[in-house]
């Protein structure tokens, strides 16, 4: 019952629907060391950020990182429960007539415990609750084995306890066979592997285990490889305090551990260097080595591209395939398949590779369409990491054997989806494309 006789009984000075600049509002939190035992006495520091400059049709720029400023501090107490006041006008703003509207963000970080961190970004519009921070106690480490680096470590927290004086938000969904509301938790925390070199994105899948092995295709030639583990999870409550507003909380809780080296990489694509169609001015930017990703034209702004072609040196029998940073234009529901295929001479193509990449069903998207617009908002959030992307801005990281039965010198990359008239999907960006003989 954590806090549950604060949120109950508190009188706020301001009476439902009056709302001033200087009138308080409070959150309740609780903060743990990462092996359980409270985290008390610590001056914790709250930041708020700044509106985002607008885009040209009006929206928020979320390709740029939020600037947050400190807001205020609270200390733990000796449970490790904390709370903090904010004013209503430092939380949201508008004018009289309703259209100008805008609700501040705040971020709420522990210190680091050997690497190990944990943050919250939320919105607020009344009295809540946080979700208990607590760092990640991953157990994270690296062992070599027979089949290489092996990265074992503890799976990712749960999602949030809901408070006894909260409520999960209820929605309508719209299915075809009719309505059904619906009670929509917070999201269920993924360990999601992150592996880095020379500070770009050398690798990033959601939902792996332990033990974990990258592989020699996925570490390539690359020098100077790291490793760390992110989780995330997103949600929203509600509470009814007597005597004030109803009030709704939007969080993002973030995990992170430390980074661990990880031996150099051995195997070099016999793709480096490869030429691509249609490619920018110069080499091609998807088979150098470089890890940064790379822009295809847009649709707006020039021929979209629906296909890559890459064709190599010489002839070869191709074995693997690995795909960094691929970037396409998802659909609302079906089936999105990645399909590979080879030729000799550019005009007649056998395939090497055609799997699923996702499926996605209308229930699916009502889910996602919830929290989507706040995942964007809070991607850049982390105080300790970089841009963390969800759903369907999640960056595409694969790696997949090819059926290649004879030498091929030309290999064609397409997205499609299954059932559609026009099956191919726009490609909007790639970092690299690796292929092993």
């Amino acid at each position: 019952m954590r806090h549950a006789h604060r949120l109950l009984t508190l009188l706020p000075l301001l009476a439902a629907g009056c709302r001033y600049p200087e009138d308080p509002l409070f959150a309740y939190g609780r903060a743990l060391h990462a092996d359980g035992s409270p985290l008390a006495g610590v001056t914790l520091s709250v930041e708020r950020a700044l509106p985002r400059a607008l885009e040209p049709g009006g929206g928020e720029d979320f390709e740029s990182p939020p600037s947050f400023k400190p807001y205020g501090t609270s200390t733990p107490q000796a449970n490790g429960e904390f709370t903090q006041q904010f004013l209503w006008g430092d939380v949201e703003e508008s004018d009289f007539s309703g259209a100008i509207y805008l609700q501040y963000r705040f971020r709420l970080a522990l210190p680091q415990e050997n690497g190990q961190g944990t943050f919250l970004s939320f919105t607020l519009n009344g009295d809540v609750e946080l979700p208990t921070l607590q760092p990640w106690e991953a157990r994270f480490t690296v062992a070599e084995s027979l089949a290489g680096p092996t990265l074992s470590f503890a799976p990712a927290p749960a999602a949030a306890e809901l408070p006894p004086t909260g409520k999960e938000r209820v929605v309508i969904l719209r299915l075809e066979e009719g309505e059904e509301q619906v009670t929509v938790p917070s999201t269920t925390p993924e360990p999601i592997m992150h592996l880095v070199s020379g500070g770009e994105t050398l690798w990033l899948q959601q939902g792996v285990s332990a033990p974990w092995v990258p592989g020699p295709y996925v570490l390539e030639d690359f020098a100077q490889p790291e490793a760390q583990l992110r989780a995330v999870s997103l949600g929203a409550w509600y509470f009814s305090p007597l005597a004030s507003p109803s009030s709704t909380l939007d969080f993002r809780q973030e995990w992170r551990t430390p980074r661990l080296t990880l031996p150099a990489g051995t195997s070099r694509p016999v793709s480096r260097g490869a030429s691509c169609q249609p490619a920018p001015a110069g080499a091609c930017p998807w088979t150098d080595g470089q890890l940064a990703p790379v822009a295809l034209p847009s649709e707006e702004l020039d021929e979209p591209v629906y296909s890559l072609v890459f064709t190599l040196a010489e002839p070869t029998r191709l074995s693997r395939a690995v795909l960094r940073g691929l970037e396409y234009a998802h659909v609302y529901v079906g089936t999105e398949r990645l399909r590979l295929e080879g030729s000799m001479d550019g005009e007649s193509w056998l395939p090497l590779a055609h799997t699923v990449l996702r499926t996605h069903t209308r229930r699916d998207a009502n889910f996602q369409a919830m929290n989507e617009f706040f995942a964007d908002n809070t991607a850049w959030d982390s105080p300790f990491d970089g841009k963390l992307e969800q759903y369907d801005k999640l960056p595409l990281f694969l790696e997949l054997p090819l059926e290649s039965a004879a030498p091929v010198r030309h290999v064609r990359l397409q997205v499609e989806v299954d059932g559609l008239e026009s099956p191919r999907r726009l490609l909007r960006a790639l970092a690299e494309l690796s292929l092993f003989e």
